[in-house]
């Protein structure tokens, strides 16, 4: 007789601690690790989770709202749109510069794109998704209120150096009810519908919308400027 096949143990994962949370008057959970800069200009509607290591950017000064019945996995990023404030630009300056600032812009024609996606080189796909992130996240910063400020320190440097950053302004950003955004996701996006599901790793860029019932598939990128249309499934870099 052939002796009876065991199964290797498995570990059940350990529920976290009810300390570990807040609860909002409007019946939120919070989590105590998670960051919320600039919390009066969050706004959640009630009975939603924000789990451990999510940062939602309020500091910005544009007003970040979330609706009702959300789920923000651990890792996720929640920054509004940043705009800069210029009288005129041209259009064809204004698409190369969303081009440059576009992470796939450089590596899209390059060989080891096109290998790694074709050929479903998960390893590659990992190492570039990382680096797209790792800058994504580098190019966070809050509006330039002062287009004058640190002029004084700047006396001997030359005229390229004086030059300051031209002053921006945070956009409202809003996330619709029952809606989830799982690990590790970057959103920039302007807004966000109800009953939309986003998937891990995934990168919002600035000025995208995705309206409701949507489906963003695992490391999805959606560029600048994309609006997702309702009952759409996206998936790919870039969406």
């Amino acid at each position: 007789k052939t002796a009876p096949m065991t199964l290797p143990p498995t570990t059940a994962p350990q529920p976290e601690p009810p300390s570990s949370y807040i609860r909002t008057t409007t019946q939120s959970y919070i989590s105590r690790a998670a960051h919320i800069l600039g919390p009066d200009r969050v706004h959640a509607k009630g009975k939603s989770v924000i789990r451990p290591s999510v940062r939602i950017h309020g500091d910005y000064g544009a007003v970040v709202s979330i609706g009702r019945y959300c789920h923000l996995d651990e890792g996720v990023v929640i920054a509004p749109t940043v705009v800069d404030l210029e009288v005129a630009v041209d259009d064809d300056e204004t698409k190369k510069n969303a081009r440059e600032n576009f992470p796939m812009s450089a590596s899209s024609s390059s060989s080891g794109f096109s290998t790694g996606f074709s050929n479903h080189r998960r390893r590659n796909r990992d190492a570039m998704m990382k680096q797209m992130r790792d800058r994504f996240l580098a190019d966070l910063s809050p509006p330039n209120h002062n287009d004058s400020a640190n002029d004084k320190d700047n006396d001997n440097d030359n005229d390229a150096a004086k030059r300051t950053k031209p002053r921006q302004k945070a956009l409202p950003l809003s996330i619709g009810s029952h809606t989830r955004i799982c690990r590790n996701t970057v959103v920039r996006s302007l807004s966000i519908g109800s009953n939309v599901y986003v998937g891990s790793d995934c990168l919002l860029h600035p000025r995208s919308v995705v309206k409701d019932c949507c489906v963003i598939e695992d490391g999805t990128v959606i560029p600048p400027d994309m609006v997702v249309p309702p009952f759409s499934r996206v998936r790919g870099v870039p969406g």
